[in-house]
């Protein structure tokens, strides 16, 4: 058993232990709040210090431009400029081509659907070339859509050629189609097949240039000329 100087010293201890942590408590706060205040204070003067040199640098003087990069900058920009306006020159061009075949009766296109039909419905054709006749462009290209075709003009007059390719089971040619644009619109002057292998030959599948090709013809006025009349004997 305890004395009862020791007990009574136990019980004093005890009893301050509650004020010793409290004091020990508000010590920490204090010391924490010290060290985040010194933070904050040191992250504040940095800061500052990085606004200060940033302004520092924008508030310099600008650097001044030389003649030759006055120069050198304008001339990039038409550089720009003028690529810019070939490309929308050539989109626009290319746009314009292909609305004018869609709606246009005497584009390429058009003008080889109505010879091959023409071919097919020919009987001296299927004769030589076979019953399956089939049509297509430049052999040589990936799809073999491509037809070769060239417009001309001829004495203020617009004519079109086509050129494309056709093959049976028999034989095989070229097909040559030209039209003429007369004064009652665009008609087709000739419609030809170069037989190409053995024997060679041609298959003319329509031929009307003694029609169109009569506007070409000049105009000879009769009724100034005076016809002498044979005297009866």
């Amino acid at each position: 058993m305890f004395s009862r100087p020791a007990l009574r010293y136990t019980r004093s201890l005890a009893a301050s232990l509650p004020r010793t942590r409290a004091l020990l408590h508000t010590t920490s706060r204090k010391f924490d709040e010290k060290e985040k205040g010194q933070d904050v204070s040191a992250y504040k003067s940095s800061s500052d210090h990085s606004v200060s040199v940033f302004e520092r640098l924008h508030k310099e003087e600008p650097k001044a431009v030389t003649v030759f990069e006055k120069t050198v900058a304008n001339t990039k920009t038409s550089i720009y400029a003028l690529a810019i306006l070939l490309g929308a020159i050539g989109f626009a061009s290319l746009m314009w081509s292909i609305i004018s075949e869609m709606f246009s009766s005497v584009s390429p296109t058009n003008v080889f659907k109505m010879a091959l039909k023409k071919i097919k419905n020919d009987a001296r054709a299927t004769a030589i070339l076979g019953d399956t006749i089939k049509g297509f462009g430049d052999p040589h290209s990936r799809t073999r859509k491509r037809l070769q075709h060239q417009g001309y003009e001829v004495a203020g007059t617009d004519y079109l050629r086509v050129n494309f390719h056709v093959e049976g089971n028999k034989r095989h040619g070229v097909v040559l189609v030209d039209l003429k644009n007369t004064k009652k619109g665009w008609k087709t002057r000739y419609i030809i097949i170069q037989l190409e292998g053995f024997p060679p030959g041609k298959i003319t599948i329509e031929d009307n240039r003694h029609e169109t090709d009569v506007e070409d013809l000049p105009d000879i006025d009769y009724s100034d000329i005076a016809f002498e009349q044979e005297e009866e004997k």
